[in-house]
């Protein structure tokens, strides 16, 4: 299995912060040692699992580096052995903005993380809906790209716009992804026939797991905790953990 995983699309709306944050607290459950990292200003993954955005975190880091090291910033998640996370807060808008001019921006989260990467097993990285410099960061430092993809209108699209930008960072060969269809609805039939034939250019990326519209997804996330503690028979759960069976038999 992977060791830097990155979780992207620009797509909102495709439950990639949950997918996120729920294979983390899913392999540390496994017992295997886990960083999160929130690249995404909107936070939504240390809040989801359990972390106050208070100074320093990842903005401080990308800021005022190297004076503030990766290291500076990962804190534990509360309700989880073996989860640190590297947290967000908003201004990391601002300072993604101020990095655009800046040489070999794309480069700045991959050099950092070598200095921490051997404390952990996995490393899942989050990232914001855009194609902008936090996203080329985390696609720059991962081995893996795990791209959710909701069976929509134009999902096929924003699946093209992101690999256009994966192979420009890592060159054409690059092979390393994988699509997981999310917020899947059994009944739009007709809806999910369509979207699997748009899809099918990249058929043997798309993984068997599908994760299911499932409530208890959204009301974890409400109760800062991860699906495997606040439900764990449910079966956003389940799929979650069939999610990550077969990632790990990559």
């Amino acid at each position: 299995m992977s060791h830097v995983i990155a979780v992207c699309t620009h797509k909102g709306g495709t439950g990639k912060t949950v997918t996120a944050l729920t294979l983390a607290a899913g392999f540390a459950s496994a017992g295997r040692r886990v960083l999160l990292v929130d690249l995404d200003p909107q936070a939504h993954s240390t809040i989801g699992i359990g972390v106050d955005a208070v100074e320093p975190t990842l903005r401080d880091f990308f800021e005022r580096h190297p004076s503030i090291l990766l290291a500076d910033v990962i804190r534990h998640a509360p309700s989880r052995d073996g989860l640190d996370v590297a947290p967000s807060d908003l201004r990391l808008a601002w300072t993604a903005e101020g990095l655009a001019g800046r040489p070999k921006k794309e480069d700045l989260f991959r050099r950092a993380l070598k200095q921490v990467s051997a404390n952990y097993d996995v490393v899942v990285i989050d990232t914001p809906p855009s194609l902008g410099v936090m996203t080329q960061n985390a696609v720059t430092a991962a081995d893996f790209i795990l791209i959710p993809a909701v069976p929509e209108a134009r999902a096929a699209d924003a699946i093209a716009d992101l690999l256009e930008l994966v192979h420009l960072l890592k060159g054409e060969a690059f092979s390393a992804f994988r699509i997981v269809l999310t917020r899947f609805d059994g009944r739009k039939s007709r809806t999910n026939a369509a979207v699997l034939a748009a899809l099918r250019p990249w058929e043997g990326h798309l993984l068997r797991s599908v994760i299911p519209q499932s409530e208890p997804l959204n009301q974890a996330q409400m109760a800062r905790q991860d699906v495997f503690r606040f439900d764990p028979s449910s079966v956003g759960a389940q799929a979650y953990q069939d999610l990550i069976n077969e990632l790990q038999s990559l």
